[in-house]
């Protein structure tokens, strides 16, 4: 069994030889601040943490287009929705084979979407169900 476990330092310049103490120090030695939380030989200090963020703020200002765009939107009306409006949305698309969506569970319960917006089969087939 494998555990991994992050712990962050109350003081980032103090070097952890070991994760437990063997014995209690009477006082802890003070952090330098120059000192890098990591051992590097670049002086300029990278802020990791910021990068992560400037890349999910990048992502979330990425705009989809064509189908992605239209999934998209109907995956947040979809998240969005309450229980019969999800119900409403996965009859009419489904039964319609795709050719309708319609939100409206009032309208979808009574309706019979099977078959219908779909171009005549090529002569001698029909549609499979």
């Amino acid at each position: 069994m494998k555990v991994e476990v992050k712990l962050a330092k109350k003081d980032v310049g103090l070097h952890w030889k070991d994760l437990e103490i063997q014995e209690a120090p009477e006082e802890l030695p003070a952090c330098q601040p120059d000192q890098p939380a990591y051992p590097t030989s670049n002086r300029a200090r990278r802020d990791w943490s910021q990068i992560d963020r400037d890349i999910d703020a990048e992502l979330k200002a990425e705009k989809p287009e064509g189908d992605e765009a239209l999934r998209g939107g109907r995956k947040e009306i979809y998240d969005r929705a309450d229980p019969e409006t999800r119900r409403a949305m996965n009859k009419s698309y489904q039964t319609s084979g795709g050719t309708v969506l319609s939100t409206n569970w009032g309208e979808v319960a009574r309706a019979d979407y099977e078959g219908k917006d779909r171009p005549t089969p090529p002569e001698g087939q029909e549609w499979g169900r």
